[in-house]
């Protein structure tokens, strides 16, 4: 936290020589990254910087000094402030290893203090009191824990530290640091250390408090520089424990208003009214417009189901998600990742299988072919279908929920014919009023384009009362049967016949002979 000093004598004779100099503006944000979950940003400087346009001063950066804007995706800021800020190390923190350590013996992928204070490696199994440190200099109570050191001191960007009061394993005291983070509503984790001053004042001052205790670094296997015993480690705020030369880094975190889609960008910039930022020489940071300030949040929305629509003939249903799936991660989706079910409803029709037949996959759209056995089909039958548990994913490898909410879909009733129906008709709103002596001319041959084309969901071909014409129940296509009174009678072609149809739902409500 300790300021570099300047070479102001250096400055004196320019300005004597030269006069007065006008010091061009300053974009000193080189880049960033961010945490998988969205909260942690990382923002890297070419050079220190400083909150006041003199660094012979002692000042820490605070979240005031920087301000948010978020744009598109379906997440927002909370706040345009960061929540806490940080100073991540940049020293070869490796020094402070005991003689002959880290040595893994026995599986030891995590570190802790020796009552001396040096770090050695440690099983996870082992159960120790774990330190904790908060991004405050207000040391506040918090249950669980004993306060015993604030630095530096005097310090308005301080952190504070505690010991738990209970002894458990590396992840239990991880977890317990995370959860009185989150209770704070303040940056909170286990001990990381950002420098050999941080180190050196805990350790010379507070052996007693820091003596065998878990700190926040460990060891990962599957880090690109992994090897033992020595490879890998890695602190809890994503820096090495070698991260001698790793540029100027502070380490922000953000809260966000729902759950970002990763089409969201962040922008990162110096306030600049008044201006926060300086460099040594007293140059004021400005909004930079290079984009080096700018990161994406990474997709934590998991892929859900939008819609699902049968086919007309039954055989397949269409499943719509909100952006294309994959199983593992990567590789295409398999009739194995949805499972099916059924609600028969007094129907013989079942599945054979819980499992589609076959699938096509159109992005995130997908056909599944459906196994069916037990026909007849009635149209009673509800469909219900679920990604199998763990196994539908989106790019960014979020699993889709085995829970959904648009995923049942009604069979369709089974379609007889085609039959032909007249579009010379008559309405009623009462049923049974048609006489046919006096409305003989619906029995009247008429040309066969004067017909529409229908269907209906009975097992034989001639449409019978209790019935249910289909025709623009289902499927969607203009018919007559939409308008007019409650009910319309319509020349059955083929059969010499008048059929009475309810309109409200194509119930077939009687028929007349035209002999």
């Amino acid at each position: 936290m300790f300021k570099k000093s300047c070479f102001y004598l250096s400055s004196i004779l320019i300005f004597f020589f030269l006069g007065p100099m006008v010091f061009g503006q300053l974009s000193p944000i080189t880049g960033t990254s961010i945490s998988d979950d969205n909260v942690k940003i990382n923002i890297t400087f070419d050079q220190e910087i400083y909150s006041n346009s003199s660094c012979s001063t002692l000042t820490c950066i605070e979240v005031n000094d920087f301000s948010l804007s978020l744009s598109g995706g379906s997440a927002t800021l909370a706040s345009t402030t960061p929540i806490t800020i940080t100073k991540l190390g940049n020293f070869n923190f490796n020094v402070n290893w005991e003689s002959g350590e880290p040595n893994n013996a026995g599986g030891e992928d995590y570190a802790h203090h020796w009552p001396s204070g040096l770090i050695n490696d440690y099983p996870n199994n082992q159960i120790l009191d774990g330190v904790l440190e908060v991004i405050s200099s207000a040391s506040p109570t918090i249950s669980g824990y004993t306060y015993f050191a604030t630095w530096p001191e005097g310090s308005d960007c301080a952190h504070s530290y505690y010991r738990a009061n209970t002894a458990k394993s590396w992840t239990d005291s991880k977890a317990d640091a995370t959860a009185a983070g989150i209770a704070l509503g303040i940056g909170a984790d286990l001990l990381v250390y950002n420098s050999q001053e941080e180190y050196d004042y805990l350790v010379n001052n507070h052996q007693a408090s820091v003596g065998s205790t878990w700190i926040g670094l460990r060891q990962y296997p599957d880090a690109v520089d992994y090897s033992e015993p020595t490879g890998g480690w890695y602190w809890d705020d994503g820096t090495p424990v070698d991260n001698s030369a790793a540029p100027l880094t502070y380490q922000i975190t953000i809260a966000l208003n729902g759950t970002p889609n990763g089409d969201e960008v962040v922008t990162v910039n110096p306030v600049t009214a008044p201006f926060s930022i300086f460099n040594c020489a007293g140059v004021s940071a400005i909004s930079q417009t290079n984009r080096a300030n700018i990161v994406g949040l990474n997709d934590m929305v998991a892929p859900y189901i939008v819609s699902t629509e049968m086919s007309d003939d039954n055989s397949s249903v269409r499943v719509v998600f909100n952006e294309p799936i994959f199983t593992d991660g990567t590789n295409p989706i398999l009739n194995t990742d949805f499972t099916l079910s059924i609600d028969q409803n007094g129907s013989a029709a079942n599945l054979n299988s819980v499992n589609p037949t076959s699938i096509a996959v159109y992005g995130r759209v997908i056909d599944l072919n459906l196994p069916m056995n037990g026909l007849p089909i009635t149209g009673r039958e509800v469909l219900t279908i679920l990604p199998s548990v763990g196994s539908v994913l989106d790019a960014a490898s979020n699993v889709a929920s085995s829970t959904q909410t648009n995923n049942v879909v009604n069979f369709n009733p089974p379609k007889t014919g085609p039959v032909y129906l007249s579009n010379i008709y008559k309405t009623s709103v009462v049923s049974g009023t048609i006489t046919i002596a006096e409305e003989g001319f619906l029995c009247n041959e008429i040309q066969a384009n004067n017909y529409n084309q229908a269907y209906h969901d009975g097992i034989i071909i001639e449409p019978q009362i209790g019935n249910y014409i289909i025709y623009n129940i289902r499927y969607s296509y203009p018919s007559q049967l939409v308008e007019g009174s409650d009910f319309a009678y319509f020349h059955l072609r083929g059969f010499d016949q008048i059929l009475e149809v309810q309109k409200s739902n194509g119930l077939i409500v009687g028929k007349y002979s035209c002999n």
